[in-house]
């Protein structure tokens, strides 16, 4: 089920206008945080730049995907390998970088999404993106794979740090499993599964408790700030909540 499946769903459910936090892979599981109506307008101040995967590599097979669910294009030799060299292959992929995007993607070339053009049998360049690997803690390994959590930066593609990590062992592989366990602030603790809709009501969050900024509720500054006026505030953030009468006026 692709996050477009699970938008048109709650959409059909709640009659509401429905928005998303960011494309969960098809075979993925796990947290896809979601917008109702005007909520919708708050997705790019919910500070969920960060993300965390649950993970797991299967080494000796290439795919035109990057995942175990797409083509075979190639299968290879397992190559032994100790915990030292996966701690050293690990902490080379960490910090910032200009990570390749997968072909089979949702990234944009031209307007069209990357997988529209493969699924027509065209050849799409090859487009990079700058991320960054906050951390990767090895789970479990051998010599068929590698089970591991990732904290990383939005728009990281699992599957790309997947290959990196077969090739830095001198092998191909293909992510077998991935759970997004947290994105931002929201955990899997905070999800509800698409079979318990009925329950849906019980997990929404307020707009302006969603949003993690400094609130202004004073009534006098408020009445500034709808008249155009510039406020001076001693805070390190660029921008605040406007609340009066405990409704979200602005950002």
């Amino acid at each position: 089920m692709t996050s477009f499946d699970v938008v048109a769903k709650i959409r059909r459910y709640t009659r509401a206008k429905v928005g998303h936090s960011g494309t969960l892979d098809p075979m993925a599981t796990g947290v896809l945080v979601l917008a109702l109506n005007q909520g919708t307008k708050a997705l790019p101040y919910l500070g969920i730049e960060d993300k965390t995967y649950h993970a797991k590599i299967k080494f000796g097979l290439r795919t035109h995907t990057g995942d175990i669910w797409g083509d075979t294009e190639e299968e290879g030799a397992l190559v032994p390998y100790d915990e030292a060299q996966l701690k050293a292959v690990v902490t080379s992929l960490i910090g910032k970088q200009n990570q390749r995007v997968p072909k089979v993607s949702a990234k944009k070339i031209d307007g069209k999404r990357s997988y529209d053009y493969i699924l027509e049998g065209k050849e799409v360049k090859q487009l990079y993106a700058d991320v960054e690997v906050y951390a990767i803690d090895v789970l479990h390994f051998d010599v068929e794979g590698v089970e591991f959590i990732a904290h990383v930066s939005s728009g990281t593609y699992i599957r790309t740090l997947c290959e990196d990590i077969a090739t830095g062992l001198g092998m191909i592989g293909a992510m077998s499993y991935l759970q997004r366990t947290q994105v931002g602030r929201f955990t899997l603790e905070d999800c509800i599964e698409l079979d318990a809709l009925d329950t849906l009501a019980n997990k929404l969050i307020p707009t302006k408790e969603a949003i993690q900024l400094p609130k202004i509720e004073n009534e006098r500054m408020i009445h500034f700030v709808k008249n155009g006026k510039t406020l001076k505030l001693d805070i390190p953030e660029d921008r605040v909540l406007v609340d009066a009468k405990r409704v979200l006026r602005s950002l």
